[in-house]
């Protein structure tokens, strides 16, 4: 399977995927941090502290 058919399947996926899902998905990635903002360990300072302030929270629902 070449990287045009992975993206193809996983934008498939994360299309019947319901919010409270993607925002797990995301949690357990570490992605975002547990109130949905980006997580501070693999994110910028600068970035983290932009998306806290614009409040920008990726949300359950």
């Amino acid at each position: 399977m070449d990287i045009k058919e992975i993206t193809e399947n996983m934008t498939q996926t994360m299309e019947k995927m319901t919010q409270k899902e993607k925002f797990d998905l995301f949690l357990s990635a570490k992605i975002i941090d547990k109130d949905g903002y980006y997580h501070p360990d693999f994110f910028s300072e600068s970035t983290v502290k932009a998306d806290r302030e614009a409040k920008t929270a990726f949300r359950k629902q």
